[in-house]
């Protein structure tokens, strides 16, 4: 469940990208190509909430004025 692989099928567990963060940043040496690559997973998270946030907003507000 929480191991860093790539699953097989969609039925087998996995880590969720917020769980890589917070288990491997500890790990990670400040600059390296680790630390960059799980602020990257950061930066999709927050560009997938924001779409998600905007297409939700636009779809609330369409009938308005």
């Amino acid at each position: 469940g929480n191991a860093a692989v790539i699953p097989k099928s969609f039925l087998v567990p996995v880590r969720t990208l917020t769980a890589t963060i917070a288990a491997e940043m500890g790990e990670a040496v400040n600059g390296s190509e680790h630390y960059f690559a799980l602020f990257a997973i950061g930066i999709v998270l927050f560009v997938i909430s924001f779409v998600i946030n905007v297409t939700a907003d636009i779809f609330l507000h369409k009938g308005r004025p």
